[in-house]
């Protein structure tokens, strides 16, 4: 026999005991409760189950957190919930080094005077989009912070008090008039090479008299130095109560001018610019109160099918999962010595639902009804700390889950976060001391992920945001965990 007849007949016989072995396979899987029941004997069976568990839901709130914006939101409306308005205290960044141009060397030893004069200062303020009615006049208005400036080792809330920090009399207020209607024309916009994009862009023109007090400063050596002379800016809105700005940037520019002495000709006259800008390197505060919130939410809890994660105004959805009846459960099926079973759960999902049936480019502007991109699931003892500190504990004690879409066969569109806590409750039945109950809490917040897809970092939503849940107690399909579990019977 040749060589390759050999090898065909010894790929016959493989693909013969290969197809024996699968169709085993294929009976042994036939019964959920014992898989591999025809090879394994009696006293080593697998067993898998699988329940679906019910949860409890409530609504809750946190009083104030602590704010690290990537935006601001600035303005007044009426949402759902109330009231909101919102404003912004923040520093400027020190051009450390910087310097107007006072003298000119001519030669060693010998300089002339450019006299530079201040002709205005104008504070812009970039937004990308609003909410509200873009039809209705919203009136700002710019203080100089007076009393004291924010510090770089506190953590601010959303509701400090403001007269630690701002007067707010007219000595420190350094706007005349401004108003605006959004959306803004092409000439308030400002051009991005880099985006291709226009961003709808605010020019408030700040008052001379601020204008000369600020040109004043002449200390640019360090952002302390600079903090000592000017403490930062208060910006808020005197009237219109219909729409809340989203702001991605603010600066603030001088406009000045010297003088250049030309020996052989008329001396020119050269105008030039110096911008101060908000960035990571100031601490900066978006100040927002919600004067009805607590009465709000008192009306809204009695809501039986339906509950609420609402941004900014800290109110979120507490849920309750009974330990103490998973554990029960899992032992009337598997067994009741725990000496003879290894109990691992391979999955249990919880499922939230979204309430909400249309497409999010749908959407008005005016609409509240904004579900956010993502939801965090995380433990009630650790909230506090998520809140006041923006810190997030491990990852089976906080779990971050995505707006995911579906369609049905319909066409039908639904939405939902999905939070896998089979690691969790396996976690929970190695544990010793195994408790009764676990509370979560779900809250908003903001993803940012590398180029590679992966997670670097999670903060509280602080945009606009209302997310309608199907309760634990919706009347229809309520909240509910749906796990499998599986056993292997180890008899000594």
């Amino acid at each position: 026999m040749t060589a390759y007849w050999k090898r065909m007949r010894n790929n016959w016989l493989l693909g013969i005991v290969m197809l024996a072995q699968f169709l085993c396979f294929c009976n042994c899987a036939g019964d959920d409760s014992s898989t591999g029941g025809s090879i394994l004997t009696e006293e080593d069976r697998i067993k898998v189950k699988s329940d679906t568990f019910g949860v409890t839901s409530a609504l809750d709130a946190c009083k104030a957190i602590a704010l690290t914006p990537d935006s601001f939101l600035l303005g007044e409306c009426e949402t759902h919930f109330g009231p909101i308005k919102a404003d912004i205290l923040t520093q400027l960044a020190c051009p450390e080094g910087f310097q107007y141009p006072e003298k000119l060397v001519v030669a060693p030893g010998d300089t002339i005077d450019l006299n530079p004069t201040v002709d205005s200062v104008c504070l812009y303020l970039y937004y990308n989009t609003w909410y509200g009615d873009g039809n209705t006049p919203l009136g700002i208005n710019v203080y100089e912070i007076d009393r004291q400036t924010l510090a770089n080792n506190l953590r601010y809330e959303s509701d400090l008090q403001l007269t630690d920090y701002c007067s707010m009399d007219e000595s420190t207020r350094v706007t005349t008039y401004s108003s605006i209607i959004v959306p803004a024309t092409p000439i308030d916009s400002s051009y991005s090479s880099e985006t291709e994009k226009y961003t709808s862009t605010i020019r408030i023109k700040l008052s001379d008299d601020f204008a000369k007090r600020f040109f004043q400063i002449k200390d640019f050596s360090t952002q302390q130095a600079f903090n000592e002379q000017f403490k930062g800016l208060y910006i808020c809105t005197d009237f219109g109560g219909s729409n809340v700005l989203y702001i991605k940037d603010v600066v603030m520019t001088v406009f000045y001018h010297f003088t250049m002495p030309r020996p052989s000709t008329t001396d020119s006259i050269i105008h030039d610019t110096k911008s101060f800008y908000v960035n990571e390197e100031v601490r900066q505060v978006n100040r927002y109160l919600y004067p009805n919130r607590d009465k709000i939410l008192e009306q809204y809890s009695h809501v039986k099918d339906t509950n609420y994660v609402v941004s900014p105004a800290n109110i979120y959805t507490l849920l309750s999962v009974r330990m103490d009846s998973i554990f029960s459960r899992i032992d009337e099926q598997l067994g009741n010595d725990s000496e003879l079973y290894s109990v691992y759960v391979n999955k249990a999902n919880l499922t939230v639902d979204v309430l909400y049936s249309g497409p999010q480019t749908d959407r008005p502007r005016d609409s509240w009804d904004y579900p956010a991109s993502h939801m965090l699931l995380i433990k009630e003892n650790y909230i506090d700390t998520f809140f006041s500190k923006n810190e997030l504990p491990s990852d089976t004690n906080a779990i971050v889950a995505s707006l995911t879409t579906s369609v049905d066969t319909l066409d039908n569109l639904s939405y939902s976060y999905t939070y896998d806590l089979s690691k969790l409750l396996t976690q929970q039945l190695r544990n010793d001391q195994q408790i009764d109950e676990l509370r979560f809490a779900l809250v908003p917040v903001a993803v940012s992920t590398s180029s590679s897809g992966s997670i670097t970092s999670i903060k509280q939503l602080q945009t606009i945001s209302t997310t309608y849940i199907r309760s634990a107690n919706n009347s229809t399909e309520p909240m509910d965990i749906e796990v499998v579990y599986c056993s292997f019977n180890r008899t000594r």
